[in-house]
């Protein structure tokens, strides 16, 4: 298998709680919205968080989590990494939605990253990020097949979710792998978990989670050393789902912490 280039660029952090409290303070469009129950926001969210508006958790969470293994998990994360998907140019967008918000999708050239999609022909691959969301593979096809945007970028610091899009962020992809009910965030998800002192411990499916900025799926070793490590993450660098490597004193160094879900404890 090809190996993932090493990674050292920063994870960028990501709009939390309090920019959406103050957003609900000052926006009449999104309380109409929360009124009408089209955005339903989860507690204690943080980086990687948002509404749990799309989906169909409750179908996926009937294949519980109690008889999940860590091999579905890696399977699972992968297909969101290596999904691939055609975009048109309805799946574009750079501006506001009708809520107020300020949506750039992480399309190539509109969003300036090298690894965004694009609409030449050409399969894209990862599922694309979109900031609060929690599509399942199969909505994603549907949504970007229905003309919705494919992603969404909080490039302005002070992004919301949007229902008019589709994709994952970190927290999302996390909460997906792991059949969770609701969409979790990098702050809760230390709430469901147990936290490994011992990095030497992680096992595929794991996690390393930094509140309120990223979570990201370990893998696997990535040398005899284990001073590298593979993990699958959707990220704002590269605007999809996709598997890096990253140094493990980098991460420690940015108090990253090892988190096991306690139904993967014995598989």
């Amino acid at each position: 298998r090809r190996r993932a280039h090493l990674l050292r660029v920063p994870v960028l952090a990501e709009p939390g709680r309090g920019a959406y409290n103050r957003g609900m303070a000052e926006s009449s469009v999104l309380r109409a919205v929360v009124q009408i129950g089209l955005v339903v926001w989860l507690a204690g969210a943080g980086a990687c968080a948002g509404p749990t508006v799309q989906g169909d958790a409750a179908a996926e969470a009937a294949a519980s989590s109690d008889q999940l293994t860590r091999a579905q998990v890696i399977e699972h994360a992968r297909a969101f990494a290596e999904h691939r998907w055609s975009a048109s140019e309805a799946n574009v967008f750079h501006g506001e939605d009708r809520f107020g918000n300020r949506i750039d999708t992480p399309d190539r050239p509109g969003s300036g990253l090298d690894t965004g999609w694009s609409t030449d022909g050409e399969p894209n691959q990862g599922v694309a990020y979109q900031w609060g969301g929690f599509s399942t593979i199969a909505e994603f096809e549907a949504g970007v097949a229905a003309g919705k945007w494919a992603g969404h970028l909080p490039t302005d610091g002070a992004s919301f979710f949007t229902p008019e899009a589709v994709g994952v962020d970190c927290s999302g992809l996390v909460s997906r792998v792991w059949r969770l009910p609701r969409k979790e965030s990098t702050r809760s998800l230390p709430r469901i978990c147990r936290r490994l002192d011992d990095w030497d411990e992680l096992l595929p499916g794991d996690v390393l989670n930094r509140v309120d900025r990223h979570t990201m799926i370990f893998v696997e070793w990535a040398n005899p050393a284990r001073t590298e490590l593979r993990v699958i993450e959707a990220t704002t660098r590269e605007g999809r789902v996709h598997e890096s490597v990253h140094e493990r004193q980098e991460l420690q160094r940015r108090g990253y912490q090892a988190l096991r879900y306690p139904p993967l404890a014995t598989r």
